[in-house]
């Protein structure tokens, strides 16, 4: 019996991932290794430490430690003894003056919630105000959602300065579902950046790193503002753009320390704090043991007896470009256990094949049935030497070694994504940064046209579309033109702005939104149709993040439901490279679908280390979560992102695990 079919598998994994969570802190997981002793509190980096047993006041403070304090309420039943909760119209206000050190510092607490797990409402859970002579007012804020407009719901942010555009942001706390509302230990990190050193920002969630970015340092930098307000403990007051977000919870254990603690440092202050450690990385990994140890959903054959199961790899890498590395590549893929390969040969930097244009092409693209070259296209530059000088297309040879090897090979094309020095025709004033203009129908006539290109060009088995969205609101002069010709009325004056975003005013969230999903929906339906004239049988997918009803829709034209349910797309890879998947919101989105096997999660087998770098995760851990998608997500099969960190020890326990058998593709589609 396979070890994936033993049903006493509970105690086993739960050991394993016990051990896992002990020895994986390079990769962002608690480690007893790198953690060592728990630092004592009281030590010269401490600046604040309030424990709430008692009293509001700090119980170690080198400012002032007495608060101000608005409906907060003492309770019995802390993390530690005490604790103080916040409701609704509840905080509490502390002097930053010797408590908080901008330039580098650690602040962590305990915190239960009192939230619905999948709501997109916001909860701030710190706010202080910034400022500096001559400079634009800003904020420090730890909050649970703020940036609704572009995606901000159902994450935790931490902004150290919003001017600076130093913050981070993560799902794990609303990834838990029910989780959410048992005591977690939060921890933040920061450092402005010293001399050309970066500036950096982290969340830890129990003990583990959640998100951290690290800005570069620049010629134009400028030091992290300082605090003109406050710290206000349970509300988003202290912000320029408080809005009523309050805590809604309990709060315990409030420490600030003055540097940045090491992510080993944070771990011991957990596991000692855990009094039931062992219990907690039970209940942690429960979401995957438990559907671990249930039976492999019955597998189905084909008349020759092979299983039938889609298994995708997703490339975003140049290896395939060079045709003396394609035999290694497609070895390497067929000995993980893959039978679909997704290697993004556009990535708006132009086409990453020798296309037939090279930028002089002046071919029609987006007529219906037509096939063409794009108009317009030029090679990636980084390409455009390489294959003047071949005399074989790495593309066709590609396609042609995968197919002999029992592969499918589904081009990826990143949509919107572009780069505007290279095509500014595309992306005029007003632009979302780093997108091209979806609502120009020369863009579109000119993306559709380059994946008809590759379609007809090419013996191809599938197409992916990622970036599918406008990546934020046009408001360029011909935006303004073109929704004023469709609605009659001025666009600006349909929008307002929430922490430096553009959102739809509230009286015009209908109409912003269709004008976004139209101009998206024409690329995705364009391309669906014409693509199927010219190859049929062909698999359309696309990457998103789906949204279940209760979030409500999104407001850059993704609209994945839609275009499954309207028969464009056959799939769509959620994209989840989160060691938990979110399982209870694509549960919702499956359970809220026609044709929930469309919907497909794409797994990461990556993690990244305290400095950012992305590192290949363990093995095991890679195995597990695909397994899992076997079980909970049967339908379209599995992917997984990326293939340049696949290695060994990943493709052993694949093959060992949930891909011993080989499989043949077999895509469950409703053509419509």
């Amino acid at each position: 019996m396979l070890r994936w079919e033993i049903p006493a598998y509970k105690t086993t994994l739960t050991t394993i991932y016990m051990a896992l969570a002990l020895v994986m802190s390079v990769m962002g997981s608690v480690a007893a290794e790198a953690a060592g002793p728990a630092p004592n509190p009281i030590t010269p980096d401490l600046l604040f430490m309030a424990r709430f047993d008692e009293s509001f006041s700090a119980d170690y403070a080198k400012g002032d430690p007495e608060p101000v304090v608005n409906g907060a309420v003492l309770v019995g039943d802390g993390k530690l003894g005490g604790a103080v909760r916040l409701d609704k119209g509840a905080y509490l206000s502390y002097s930053p003056s010797g408590n908080i050190n901008m330039a580098g510092g650690t602040l962590m607490f305990w915190l239960k919630p009192d939230w619905n797990p999948v709501a997109s409402e916001s909860h701030t859970l710190i706010s202080m105000g910034l400022g500096g002579e001559g400079r634009l007012p800003a904020y420090f804020v730890i909050s649970q959602g703020w940036w609704e407009t572009t995606g901000g719901a159902g994450r935790f942010y931490f902004v150290l300065d919003n001017q600076n555009r130093i913050h981070t942001s993560t799902k794990a706390l609303l990834d838990m579902g029910g989780r959410i509302r048992e005591w977690h230990h939060v921890a933040v990190t920061w450092s402005e950046g010293i001399g050309v050193s970066p500036s950096f920002v982290n969340i830890y969630i129990d003990g583990e790193v959640a998100a951290r970015t690290s800005i570069p340092w620049t010629p134009t930098w400028e030091p992290v503002r300082r605090p003109t307000t406050n710290l206000i403990i349970g509300s988003d007051m202290a912000s320029p753009l408080a809005n009523g977000r309050w805590c809604d919870g309990l709060i315990d254990e409030l420490y600030i320390y003055n540097r940045p603690l090491s992510a080993g440092e944070i771990a011991a202050i957990y596991k000692e704090q855990e009094a039931d450690w062992q219990a907690a990385q039970e209940a942690k990994w429960a979401w995957l043991t438990s559907v671990l140890e249930t039976q492999v959903p019955s597998a189905k054959r084909d008349d020759e007896g092979r299983l039938l199961e889609n298994r995708a790899l997703f490339d975003e890498g140049y290896s395939w470009t060079d045709p003396a590395q394609i035999p290694a590549l497609v070895e390497k893929v067929k000995r993980a256990g893959f039978n679909v390969y997704v290697p993004c040969v556009w990535h708006g930097r132009g086409a990453r094949w020798p296309s037939g244009s090279s930028g002089s092409s002046t071919a029609g693209a987006g007529t219906a049935g037509t096939a063409g070259t794009a108009a317009g296209t030029m090679v990636e530059p980084t390409l455009a030497m390489r294959y003047q000088a071949l005399d074989v297309d790495p593309l066709a040879e590609l396609i042609r070694q995968m197919h002999a090897a029992g592969i499918e090979v589904h081009p990826w094309f990143t949509v919107a994504l572009g780069d505007a020095e290279l095509y500014p025709q595309f992306a005029d004033e007003g632009t979302p940064a780093g997108f091209f203009n979806v609502h120009n129908p020369a863009f579109r006539d000119f993306i559709v046209g380059l994946m008809l290109e590759v379609v007809a060009k090419y013996d191809v088995d599938g197409l992916n579309l990622d970036y599918v969205r406008t990546g934020g609101i046009c408001t360029g002069q011909f935006c303004r033109d073109d929704y004023q010709a469709k609605f009659g009325r001025d666009l600006l004056g349909d929008l307002t702005a929430e922490a430096g975003q553009l959102k739809p005013a509230a009286h015009a969230a209908g109409r912003v939104i269709q004008w976004q999903d139209d101009a998206v929906a024409d690329i995705i339906r364009r391309t669906s149709e014409q693509a199927r004239r010219l190859r049929p049988g062909i698999v359309i997918s696309v990457d998103g993040s789906p949204r279940p009803a209760e979030e409500g829709p999104a407001i850059d034209g993704r609209n994945e439901k839609m275009w499954v349910e309207a028969g464009w797309v056959d799939v769509v890879y959620i994209m989840d490279y989160n060691q938990q998947p979110a399982y209870d919101k694509w549960d919702a989105v499956r359970a809220e679908s026609s044709r929930p096997e469309a919907y497909v999660c794409l797994l990461g087998n990556y993690d990244r280390t305290e400095f950012g770098q992305a590192v290949s995760r363990s093995g095991k851990l890679v195995a597990d979560l695909v397994a899992y998608a076997q079980r909970k997500w049967p339908g379209n099969g599995v992917g997984l992102y990326l293939y340049s960190l696949l290695n060994e020890e990943q493709i052993e326990a694949l093959r060992s695990g949930p891909f011993k058998e080989e499989a043949v593709t077999h895509w469950e589609r409703d053509i419509m």
